[in-house]
């Protein structure tokens, strides 16, 4: 087995866990807020997008190993908040000055994303029937 599969793994699951505890502890404080529990979230979601561009900072600029960036970018941001790797690669193509398709990649994450995730739903609910 691949040492690289078992840092992925590893830090998914730290991730993971990270997350759970996140939300318990921001979720009491937060949902008597104006958007109730998806404050927390949105906490997660930006902590992670922020720390998943300052470690792929830090390996593009080799200050931090390339195993960083599988074990705690694929693997502990990975599980902690997938929106982090949307972000940065939507920040990529920014950088790259591909604003057509970054504009494009946006817009179809997020519009498709939401249009599986109703369909999800309404499958999950036909079930029922």
């Amino acid at each position: 087995m691949n040492v690289a599969w078992l840092w992925v793994a590893l830090g998914g699951a730290a991730g993971a866990c990270a997350r759970y505890a996140a939300l318990l502890w921001l979720g009491p404080a937060l949902e008597r807020s104006a958007l109730g529990s998806y404050w927390g979230v949105f906490a997660v979601n930006v902590a992670g997008s922020f720390l998943l561009g300052l470690t792929l900072g830090l390996v593009d600029r080799g200050l931090w190993p390339e195993a960083a960036r599988l074990g705690f970018g694929v693997g502990v941001l990975g599980a902690f908040t997938t929106f982090s790797t949307f972000s940065t690669d939507l920040d990529r193509l920014v950088q790259r000055g591909e604003l057509g398709p970054a504009a494009l990649y946006a817009s179809l994450s997020v519009g498709l994303c939401l249009l599986a995730a109703g369909l999800g739903r309404t499958v999950a609910i036909w079930g029922r029937a």
